[in-house]
């Protein structure tokens, strides 16, 4: 397993692109994005189309990924899911639909576990498995309890998937620069 990460609009998918093709030709993009009607977020759906080989095959799911990846992962030589910054967004309006912004730590513990999941899933796999996360921001004093939320809870996944990755990447303007080799 490979994690990239780093800022917005910094080369990750990019380089998780080049990464993946020098896998081998079948690759499964795992785009964790719900339709939306929001103009960034299709920009970013828009822009990764354009990069990725169009031979890729592609679903979009945030749920259930682990059941994709052993249902379909051996089919490929890479994997290549991106972003878990939506991924945890998504997460957290689907689990926290009962839960208080207040009660993180539940909301936490639900989201790990379904990491959990994807990476014994990936862990299951020969494919080289590609992660796609954003660095987490350091937030102004006038941010929302929401947006505070996912910070913590993404800061805490991506130090799980650095921890089980074999390598983890951070690019900054373009530059990967291998953090763990």
């Amino acid at each position: 397993m490979i994690l990239i990460t780093g800022g917005a609009r910094v080369g990750k998918t990019k380089l998780a692109i080049n990464l993946c093709k020098k896998a081998g030709p079948s690759v499964l993009y795992l785009a964790t994005s719900k339709p939306s009607n929001d103009f960034f977020e299709k920009e970013i759906v828009r822009r990764s189309r354009k990069q990725r080989p169009f031979n890729w095959n592609v679903r979009e799911a945030f749920l259930g990924l682990d059941a994709i990846l052993d249902e379909e992962g051996a089919k490929y030589n890479a994997i290549l899911i991106e972003n878990i910054r939506v991924l945890v967004s998504n997460l957290m309006d689907y689990f926290g639909q009962d839960i208080e912004w207040t009660d993180l730590r539940s909301l936490t513990r639900e989201i790990v576990e379904e990491i959990n999941r994807i990476i014994l899933a990936a862990r299951r796999l020969n494919s080289l498995v590609v992660f796609v996360t954003n660095e987490v921001n350091v937030h102004s004093p006038d941010a929302t309890e929401a947006f505070k939320a996912q910070m913590e809870i993404l800061g805490r996944v991506n130090q799980q998937l650095a921890a089980v990755s074999s390598e983890v990447y951070w690019v900054a303007s373009g530059i990967p620069i291998k953090i763990k080799p």
